[in-house]
């Protein structure tokens, strides 16, 4: 799902219509209230039907959407997953298709190549994994330790999981703005005053996963809730003449300075940084002092794609075991078990991560109380951002 959610580099959606009105199953319960059972850990896999043999032999052909090396790990999920299970390294250069589709194309693509379907999972922002299962592109299969999770981070019939999760904040280069005399903006608040005038780059809220968790964002440290954004309408606003007309951004476009300030998900920003200080180039990535939350990725299976059936049920066990979770947290990404509380990593696994200091104004939020289609007529409509 790299365009709005993972790479950060890509277009933004096209073909979202159809998929931003339906939005997962209702669920009750909170993040922050549910207590995961110390047993998740230690889960085996129950993929009863699946072959490991036949998994072994799938892993030489299969392909994935939106799960490119360089989002959140992926490429080393499946070296150490291949070499764990199977002895090999599967990670091919064609396994990864699709690296820059949405995650509603995702699902497209999963529905349209119903008859020749050629990728077996993809990852996508969490918002979307209702619309998957409304349009009955998913796996039955489900995973021993997903049943662990808060109801709303799996799908009870099978077929997608939480795997990590992002927190919105932004990237600066200070180069830049150094050179025109603009100090580093460190909270939303900051974000919005005029001396940042076509300088922040950010998605399309409704329509990328990333742009609307951090819209959601932005309304809670505005004030607003999950039930009320009216805050956040009128934050929208003054933040609006400094996105207007400028690009998501991508790494070319910071360090020219024709995006100086990006929102994207703090392990992007933390890889864009990184990436930009080998080149002596001072990229400060920030989360917001006012605040941000915890926003959940998910993994999807394709039900089409039987011919690999066996290596997906497989994978989709390994997403949530600590070898799995701690590859995340090796990129710079929260583990989902992490964030709740079930999962202790050694200080090795922290190496690309900011200061704890920087998440004490971080959120866990009850996702499902989330309404893309609903964010999307905000934003269009009463914020007055037109397409």
């Amino acid at each position: 799902m790299p365009t709005e959610d993972r790479s950060a580099y890509g277009a933004g959606y096209t073909t979202t219509e159809e998929f931003v009105t339906v939005i997962r199953p209702k669920v009750q319960h909170g993040l922050a209230v549910v207590a995961i059972a110390a047993i998740l850990a230690g889960c085996s896999s129950t993929a009863g039907a699946a072959d490991a043999t036949k998994a072994a032999d799938q892993a030489k052909t299969f392909e994935t959407y939106g799960a490119p090396n360089s989002w959140a790990n992926y490429g080393q999920e499946f070296t150490d997953f291949c070499q764990t299970k199977f002895s090999f390294d599967c990670n091919r250069a064609d396994r990864s298709q699709g690296e820059d589709m949405s995650s509603a194309e995702e699902i497209a693509a999963f529905d349209s190549e119903k008859n020749n379907p050629k990728a077996i999972v993809a990852d996508i922002g969490i918002l979307f994994a209702g619309a998957a299962e409304q349009k009955g592109v998913l796996s039955s299969y489900v995973p021993a330790a997903a049943t662990k999770l808060p109801s709303y981070l799996y799908g009870k019939n099978g077929g997608w999981e939480a795997t990590f999760v992002g927190v919105p904040g932004f990237v600066v280069n200070a180069d830049y703005l150094k050179s025109k005399n603009i100090a580093v903006p460190t909270s939303w608040a900051d974000l919005a005053k005029p001396e940042y005038k076509g300088l922040v780059g950010f998605g399309k809220p409704g329509s990328s996963g990333t742009a609307t968790m951090a819209f959601v964002a932005m309304n809670l440290a505005a004030g607003g809730t999950l039930d009320d954004y009216s805050k956040g309408i009128a934050y929208a606003k003054q933040l609006l003449p400094n996105i207007q007309g400028v690009p998501e951004g991508n790494a070319d476009q910071f360090e020219k300075g024709a995006v100086p300030i990006q929102i994207k998900y703090d392990f992007n920003l933390i890889a864009l940084a990184n990436q930009e200080k080998a080149k002596n180039i001072t990229a400060q990535v920030v989360i917001p002092s006012d605040g941000s939350i915890y926003a959940p990725s998910a993994i999807i299976m394709n039900k089409y794609d039987s011919a690999h059936s066996d290596f997906g049920s497989l994978f989709m066990d390994w997403i949530l075991t600590d070898q799995g979770q701690t590859d995340f947290a090796k990129f710079g990404a929260r583990p989902i078990r992490y964030v709740l509380g079930d999962l202790q990593l050694p200080d090795s696994a922290k190496t690309l991560w900011l200061p704890d200091s920087q998440y004490t104004q971080v959120k866990q939020i009850d996702t499902s109380k989330i309404d893309i289609s609903n964010i999307a007529d905000i934003w269009q409509n009463q914020v007055g951002a037109g397409g």
